[in-house]
């Protein structure tokens, strides 16, 4: 995972950070918007709604391929609030034409993994590092996964299948029931050190090598996380984007349309794959400003989602 380097204070110079930003009204922000960045702002009420509905530091980031090149505080001519308003709700649209899709890959994963990991190892086979890549790192990665299951434990101690499972078992969790309270970011963890054996009886019911498959598990992490803290999908790219098999190359990219294709793989046979695929057309017609293509999308992406 990428990490943002922290940006260090120079020693000795206290004066080394800009002010804040002072707190404005919705008036002061829209005039601020006109003035400063060259954004038609239009009404003085319809400014304030959608101000008041989507926070000017938000707003403003679906804008950032409408700045002009040689000053990029300011909007090109022409571009509206409406415009910025509209892209949102576009954004918002696609993450939640995505979700269903990924809770069907989430669930099934956890389904796959639980029943191949249970009827090689046994029912608690998972707590054996043994039973895993023996090298240093993922020993270790093994005994990290094994305290975060242990504090996901705690902290959902008031669910009923855990306080069953305390009661009658001491404790003891066998793998269907443990995946429950993983993360789909622990479950990502577990495969990364499964054997390669056991890698591919998974991956293969995909008609994915391991490789793949690790990859658009880290990928659909990246996109789930970013749905379902509600950040920017739409022109922004994905931290972690998925392998491409060799005929699909030359949609590969670092925007999402990469991980909706390699979901087919996935769920391309359950109904969700074609609701997201006609979801996202529908909003395409409502928020015509939206472009496809900065979120990677071919011109014929139905047709490339469509056809196996």
């Amino acid at each position: 995972m990428k990490k943002t380097p922290a940006y260090t204070q120079p020693a000795g110079n206290t004066n080394a950070y800009a002010p804040v930003k002072p707190a404005r009204s919705y008036d002061e922000q829209a005039r601020r918007l006109f003035e400063v960045h060259n954004l038609d702002v239009g009404n003085a009420d319809r400014a304030k709604h959608i101000l008041s509905t989507v926070n000017y530091y938000r707003l403003t980031t679906y804008g950032k391929h409408l700045r002009r090149p040689d000053d990029p505080e300011r909007f090109i001519d022409g571009v509206t609030l409406d415009d910025l308003y509209d892209l949102y709700q576009f954004d918002m649209g696609l993450r939640h034409q995505l979700l269903p899709v990924l809770e069907f890959f989430e669930v099934q994963l956890r389904a796959k993994l639980s029943y191949h990991l249970a009827m090689t190892y046994g029912s608690t086979g998972y707590i054996n590092s043994a039973n895993f890549r023996l090298d240093k790192q993922s020993q270790g990665s093994h005994k990290s996964l094994m305290n975060k299951f242990k504090i996901e434990v705690k902290r959902q101690d008031d669910l009923a299948f855990v306080r069953h499972h305390q009661a009658k078992y001491g404790g003891k969790f066998p793998i269907w029931a443990a995946l429950e309270l993983f993360s789909f970011g622990m479950i990502a963890q577990l495969y990364a050190m499964m054997t390669e054996s056991d890698q591919w009886a998974v991956s293969r019911e995909y008609r994915l090598t391991p490789e793949e498959f690790s990859a658009l598990i880290a990928a659909a992490v990246d996109v789930r996380n970013i749905c379902a803290h509600y950040a920017r999908l739409y022109n922004q790219p994905i931290e972690d984007p998925p392998i491409l098999p060799p005929k699909y190359t030359q949609y590969d990219s670092d925007l999402v349309f990469p991980v909706v294709l390699m979901l087919r793989a996935v769920a391309g046979g359950h109904r969700v794959y074609g609701d997201m695929i006609r979801g996202i057309a529908q909003l395409s017609d409502e928020f015509p400003k939206a472009d496809l293509a900065l979120c990677g999308f071919p011109e014929d992406w139905q047709d490339v989602l469509k056809n196996p």
